[in-house]
């Protein structure tokens, strides 16, 4: 009996401190929830309305993106990350290469535009888009060279022994962080997917260029880290070692999960993209025999 109250306990401890991992953040909760129920609404409103706009498959990609997103920002991932660096490489994956790719490839545009209150659509979101000089805005931060290098910028900057560690100890400096991760990995990952039913701004040939150049420079990165015969993020040596893996092995095992499941990320939009390029080069081909048949 004594045995059963005493794993009860343990278990219960256990359960506590899983969930005081969850950070819930107010201002990320908030947006989250509101990405949710715009994209959810729209979706409900667009029934009918878009005919193959949005397949099945699209909602299910960007219901799972928003899950990834859910995960890197509140949950443990995230609580852990400031003890163990390796839990802060996969949240870097989750917001990097994770969710943005699967939210776009949702096509979140229209839902969320339709989601949003006929009041707030037509008198703020449509006349701002508008504007001229937030439509210039909006076109140099989605350009494929600015998109980029911003993107690489970001990875790296954040990535600096003594940039990082500050910002594992300034709350403001930490959220700007995240913010950034998510806001280039979105400007990135635009170029690449085009989300419908915006135009293409690259073509599929310059996209596998954009991406193997990227996947170049993170595996550099990765190796950096790994391969570095010093503690680079020197801040973990001020916490207790979870679960009692060394700094210098919690390094190492984020560097790897940068470098091998990070690539491998990359391999399969590079990947995608090459089979959607012989898919458009197969149909081009079949239109062009068409007219010939026909003249």
């Amino acid at each position: 009996m004594h045995l059963f109250i005493a794993l009860h306990e343990e278990h219960a401890d256990v359960a506590l401190s899983f969930w005081n991992l969850w950070t819930f953040d107010p201002l990320i909760v908030a947006g989250l929830s509101v990405l949710f129920a715009l994209y959810t609404r729209g979706l409900w409103l667009s029934k009918g309305r878009s005919g193959n706009l949005f397949p099945w498959w699209r909602p299910t990609l960007f219901y799972v993106g928003w899950l990834s997103l859910l995960a890197g920002a509140v949950s443990p991932i995230d609580g852990l990350s400031g003890d163990l660096f390796l839990m802060h490489m996969i949240q870097h994956m989750l917001l990097v290469m994770v969710a943005p790719p699967l939210i776009l490839l949702g096509a979140p545009v229209v839902p969320v535009m339709r989601g949003l209150p006929d009041v707030v659509r037509y008198n703020f979101a449509i006349p701002l888009l508008q504007m001229r000089r937030v439509r210039s805005v909006l076109h140099f931060l989605t350009s494929p060279l600015i998109a980029w290098l911003f993107f690489v910028f970001t990875l790296w900057i954040w990535h600096i022994p003594s940039v990082y560690n500050d910002a594992t100890q300034n709350e403001g400096l930490h959220l700007l962080q995240h913010s950034m991760f998510i806001g280039a990995a979105g400007f990135f990952w635009w170029t690449v997917i085009d989300p419908v039913p915006l135009r293409p701004r690259l073509a599929y040939g310059l996209r596998l260029l954009y991406l193997f150049l990227a996947t170049i420079q993170s595996i550099v990165l990765a190796g950096i880290i790994t391969l570095s015969p010093d503690v680079l993020y020197t801040y973990y040596e001020t916490v207790p070692r979870t679960w009692g893996i060394s700094v210098a092995d919690d390094q190492t095992i984020a560097g790897l999960i940068m470098w091998i499941p990070g690539a491998m990320m990359y391999f399969t939009a590079l990947a995608a993209i090459f089979l959607v390029m012989l898919k458009k080069d197969d149909q081009r081909m079949r239109r062009l025999e068409g007219r010939e048949d026909t003249s």
